[in-house]
């Protein structure tokens, strides 16, 4: 709707994950670095925490595009399911869809896959994204799974994905040999006033570089007061403004549209 009216080639605020928006602020780029040394150094398990909305599936998708063809991986998505479930999922990304129900088998034909991927030189890394829904005997199944190894170097990487109740579940003293097993930790955290600053800009460039739109300083601070620096609620927001704007005419983002906006977005008539 307002894409002409400013000049931009497609929405710069989707909340939609889409790599190119990425933002790499320091702490995006300190974790993205991090699990890919994690990654080519087959640390066993790995676990990257943060708040809904800091980024974590879009960081996720930016590591997968860059990891090549010498790291097979299996994406779960929706980790509620039964431990059969998961390690039938987790076969079937690995393209090993046995259609058996016996947990022994499926597990056979795991580890048959991971070795002969260890043996050509390979990489074998489960991503469990929203793995703070995982069951507790789903992810006391994660750990059996690390145990598929040589004397040298563990043949399958688990990437523990989720926000910070997952804590509150490998805090459990029935968690404390997988809690243990963890070899890196990552948290993504909110972006703060500089960084929404250029987040924003970056956007706004990323959607078109000749767009005809400007917010002001305080309009920025606002938008950070009020999205706690939430990448996700920045978009909200940020879209709500532009809607706004473009019906009053109007090519700067004031303060008083910020909160004018905010007070339609979702975020703020939940609450109410």
């Amino acid at each position: 709707m307002y894409c002409e009216f400013f000049g931009f080639h497609e929405k710069p605020f989707n909340v939609t994950p889409d790599t190119r928006y990425l933002y790499l602020s320091p702490l995006h780029q300190g974790v993205l670095d991090t699990l890919r040394y994690g990654i080519h150094e087959r640390k066993g398990f790995m676990l990257l925490t943060g708040e809904v909305g800091t980024g974590k599936t879009l960081s996720l998708r930016a590591l997968l595009n860059e990891l090549g063809d010498t790291v097979e991986t299996s994406l779960i998505l929706n980790p509620q399911l039964s431990r059969l479930e998961l390690i039938k999922t987790i076969n079937r990304d690995f393209g090993k869809d046995l259609k058996r129900n016996s947990f022994k088998e499926q597990i056979d034909c795991l580890n048959q896959f991971v070795l002969q991927s260890g043996n050509e030189g390979r990489n074998a890394l489960v991503i469990i994204d929203e793995a703070q829904n995982l069951s507790m005997e789903a992810l006391e199944m994660t750990r059996l799974l690390s145990n598929l190894e040589t004397e040298t170097h563990k043949l399958l990487q688990i990437l523990l994905v989720g926000q910070p109740e997952l804590y509150g579940k490998l805090a459990t003293q029935e968690m404390r040999q997988l809690r243990q097993r963890i070899q890196i930790h990552c948290q993504l955290r909110p972006l703060d006033l500089d960084q929404t600053e250029h987040y924003i800009t970056f956007r706004i460039q990323k959607a078109g570089p000749d767009s005809r739109v400007a917010f002001e300083k305080s309009a920025v601070a606002r938008i950070f007061h009020r999205s706690k620096g939430t990448p996700r609620l920045i978009n909200t927001l940020c879209d709500f403004c532009l809607v706004a704007s473009y019906l009053k005419g109007s090519r700067v983002i004031t303060r008083s549209l910020v909160d004018e906006a905010f007070h339609e977005t979702p975020e703020y008539t939940i609450a109410l």
